[in-house]
């Protein structure tokens, strides 16, 4: 509003100047040949034909036809070195100096009458020059100019007057922004301000029962994924403790009897060694599922010796790659669902690193800071991203762990080859006690 009425303001200024350029010369065009017949019959009345002088000849118009033109003459004689100069217009007020030079520069130099002075019978005595009197012209246009800006400084007084009390009701929508970034980042405890204006009140009440409601089912959401997975985990751990008790036990029995009975019969010594191979290959393929179900001496050990196991375990099965690790030192005393989730994202990220990748490198980096814990595993193989459905946990599967904790998990390329997996964990997720979830709704 305040460009359009500085805009219109300057427009409308341009145009009273070129109009007054227009009429200037317009008016001179036809004027000056009337000018000219007055002044040459001003001659010719009662004077004597040798008489040139110019002292007494009335260069005046009467005052309405010389305020209307604002015109000037200069007249000359050949004879004698005799000029009167007279501008008709009567001094009405002045004009800002550039203004005038601008109507200058619009008028042109070349805006001027030039006609003979005759005096009967028909002998030419001097010169007539007919130009515009400027001063009264920009001072006339100066007077319209002042309605033009006046009316201008009368818009943007309106737009000033409308502007405040606007900007005054709208003023709460930056915080609403703000509000509405901290939803978008993850910060479900985000509530509107009250504003004044009712109908900004009235979304900023609507906002926050759909903000309280999305809260309270994703608090929901979090509790049973977390429930799942620790069901999960204690069924993995009963079923390890059953495999390990009972066919453990099978296993080592069998193994036992077979060693016995190879030394009572030598003929039957061929079938006992397949059995002792086959009950041995059982044992490591036991070994294994156990492993799988149920880190061995994860709770034993921690998670800070674990991981190092994992790592050490994977740097025998792929020599050909160096991997690094990078552990925070207080990791062993994190949430039993939390460690775990560690656990085998890193077990996941290294498998599909070397199972998909082929990398040279790979660097595992677990690290805390203020804003919660973050799980890194990038490799530098070909930065083919895994089936989400094709191996152990998968890429959906290390989500939903993340996600149930109230994190984010990313597995995105890296350049110029490669892949970085994240999962980053909130600081709720380090201390499960503490939900901001249930904290009260920000205040307005």
């Amino acid at each position: 509003m305040t460009l359009f009425a500085c805009l219109t303001g300057v427009l409308a200024g341009g145009f009273v100047l070129e109009q007054a350029a227009r009429r200037i010369r317009t008016d001179l065009a036809r004027s000056g040949p009337t000018i000219e017949q007055l002044i040459g019959r001003e001659l010719d009345r009662q004077r004597d034909n040798f008489e040139r002088k110019l002292d007494t000849l009335p260069l005046a118009l009467p005052d309405p036809l010389g305020q209307w033109l604002r015109l000037c003459v200069a007249v000359h004689t050949f004879y004698l070195p005799q000029s009167r100069h007279h501008c008709f217009a009567a001094q009405d007020g002045s004009a800002p100096t550039l203004l005038r030079a601008l109507l200058a520069w619009r008028v042109g130099p070349a805006a001027h009458y030039t006609g003979p002075l005759r005096q009967y019978p028909g002998v030419t005595i001097g010169e007539l020059v007919v130009t515009p009197d400027l001063d009264r012209e920009a001072a006339e246009v100066w007077r319209q100019m002042r309605v033009v800006l006046a009316l201008a400084a009368g818009v943007l007084l309106l737009n000033l007057l409308v502007y405040l009390p606007v900007r005054r009701a709208l003023r709460p929508t930056e915080r609403i922004l703000a509000t509405l970034r901290q939803l978008e980042a993850g910060d479900l405890a985000a509530r509107m301000p009250r504003p004044a204006l009712v109908e900004l009140r009235r979304i900023a009440e609507g906002f926050d029962h759909l903000a309280s409601r999305l809260q309270r089912t994703d608090r929901r959401q979090r509790q049973l994924a977390q429930r799942l997975l620790s069901v999960r985990e204690q069924e993995r751990r009963r079923l390890a403790r059953e495999l390990h008790d009972e066919f453990g036990q099978s296993l080592a029995s069998i193994r036992a009897e077979a060693a016995c009975a190879a030394n009572a019969d030598n003929a039957t010594q061929a079938s006992l060694d397949a059995i002792d191979r086959n009950a041995a290959q059982m044992m490591d393929n036991l070994q294994r599922i156990l492993h799988q179900l149920r880190p061995v001496g994860l709770e034993e050990f921690g998670l800070h010796a674990s991981l190092r196991q994992q790592v050490a375990s994977a740097q025998r099965r792929a020599p050909h790659c160096a991997i690094a690790l990078d552990l925070a030192d207080d990791l062993d005393t994190l949430p039993d669902e939390l460690t775990v989730s560690i656990y085998r994202i890193v077990q996941e990220g290294l498998a599909n690193a070397l199972r998909h990748a082929e990398p040279a490198q790979i660097d595992v980096r677990v690290h805390r800071d203020h804003a919660g814990l973050t799980v890194c595993v990038d490799d530098d193989g070909a930065g083919n991203a895994p089936d989400p459905g094709g191996s152990g946990l998968g890429v959906l599967g290390m989500t939903e762990r993340v996600e149930a904790l109230g994190g984010r998990f990313s597995l995105t390329p890296r350049a110029p080859h490669g892949m970085a997996l994240r999962a980053r964990f909130p600081p709720t997720a380090l201390h499960p006690g503490k939900d901001d979830d249930d904290a009260p709704p920000a205040a307005g």
